[in-house]
């Protein structure tokens, strides 16, 4: 005679309520039902009102519970615990339903895990899927290797190879078919493929406990960021080359600030700390797209090479050696400045015995800096060619007396001339 399992019940009435099952079945354990007819079924065992009441040729079952696997008919390898658990299957395999309603809607799904009520009850083809949690991956039909972990966890999903795990966390609208999607933290919402979400509006913390911002890593070595780009390094080749360029500049960078928060700035450069830190203020130059311009945050004036302590006040610029150009325009700011004042009419043009004795006296021309001034206070080279060109118009109105003169002396000498032939 086969086992029989009371569950606490009188075998005497066990043993009454399963006689036709023995006789009819070969190695099925009926308790508390009767089949609908007789089985080829092996290795079964049944407990509940209308469990497992349409086996065939179905193996190595366990079904528990009201009308558990109530329609199986050749599925192998199944656990079904729970009223409904496995209600609809057919021909599955290798489930395990834990739970009221659980699976209830699979039909031919394989390999599912589905712990809590109503857990993957919508699930009828679907394979390789694990839900744990009451309502877990509720309406979910046909996805395949899914997995939903936590109370009503991927509720809304119908795809495929997705996770989600924690209370309600779920693909953003229901029945969004996503694939290689991930939700992690209570109420996390997913909205595209291959996507991981952390958290709903939650702070990520890696080495720390206590994030304070979306994402926040703490090393634990000084001046260690904690991330490292395998495959981009020093030696990568780059995208963009960063310089200081008006024509296209690149301006804006990522950067920390005092806190350790990375933000995005404007391009400052410290220009002291590239010539040897002699200008101790961080980002002492920037550059400005919208006016196109390189300027010194403190206005200080710019040296080029050595040989100057101190720039003379009001100068902004010294190249030492010199510098190598095609072209150079100095403008002056209004027309008083240049030297056409020289040809006016009440222009004063010192005589040459005036001019003589101040030469040989100063060794310069009169309102030309000598070469001691120049020497210590340099030249103003647009003031400079309107004192030059004022010393070349006033030279023109010399030549011009002199012609004068010497046109008056010839007239003389020919009326000299004249008068001695008389």
């Amino acid at each position: 005679m086969e086992r029989i399992y009371s569950l606490g019940l009188p075998k005497v009435a066990l043993a009454l309520l399963s006689l036709t099952s023995i006789s009819a079945f070969s190695q099925n354990n009926y308790v508390a039902t009767t089949p609908n007819s007789a089985t080829t079924g092996t290795n079964n065992t049944i407990v509940g009102v209308g469990a497992g009441s349409s086996i065939t040729g179905a193996q190595v079952n366990t079904f528990l519970g009201y009308q558990a696997g109530n329609l199986t008919t050749t599925g192998i390898a199944n656990v079904f615990l729970g009223s409904q658990a496995g209600l609809n299957n057919t021909t599955g395999k290798g489930n395990m339903f834990l739970g009221q309603q659980a699976g209830g809607s699979n039909t031919s799904g394989n390999y599912n895990l589905f712990v809590g009520n109503s857990s993957g009850s919508v699930t009828s083809t679907g394979s390789g899927n694990t839900a744990i949690g009451d309502g877990s991956l509720l309406q979910n039909s046909t996805g395949t290797q899914n997995t939903a972990i936590g109370q009503y966890a991927g509720v809304g999903s119908s795809g495929s190879e997705n996770v989600f795990i924690g209370s309600l966390a779920d693909v953003s609208s229901s029945g969004l078919n996503l694939t290689n999607a991930t939700a992690i933290g209570a109420r996390a919402r997913v909205s595209q493929s291959n996507s991981i979400v952390l958290g709903a509006n939650a702070n990520v913390g890696i080495g720390t406990s206590a994030p304070a911002n979306k994402l926040e890593i703490t090393a634990g070595t000084a001046n260690r960021s904690g991330l490292r780009f395998t495959n981009l390094t020093r030696s990568s080749s780059s995208l963009l080359d960063l310089s200081i360029t008006l024509a296209n500049p690149i301006v804006k960078v990522l950067t920390v600030d005092t806190n350790g928060d990375v933000v995005l700035a404007g391009l400052g450069v410290n220009l002291g700390s590239i010539i040897g830190g002699r200008v101790g203020a961080p980002d002492t130059w920037t550059v400005d797209t919208q006016t196109s311009t390189v300027q010194s945050v403190n206005n200080n004036p710019v040296s080029i090479g050595g040989g100057i302590k101190r720039m003379p006040t009001g100068y902004k610029l010294f190249v030492a050696g010199g510098i190598l150009t095609e072209k150079v325009k100095v403008a002056v700011k209004d027309s008083d400045e240049w030297a056409d004042y020289v040809f006016a009419d009440n222009y004063k043009l010192r005589n040459l015995n005036e001019v003589s004795r101040f030469v040989q006296k100063n060794k310069h021309l009169p309102g030309v800096p000598s070469a001691s001034e120049v020497a210590a206070n340099g030249i103003d080279l647009g003031k400079m060619d309107a004192k030059l060109l004022e010393k070349i118009e006033e030279l023109t109105l010399y030549v011009i007396e002199l012609k004068k003169e010497n046109q008056q002396i010839k007239k003389a000498m020919r009326s000299l001339s004249q008068n001695k032939r008389k």
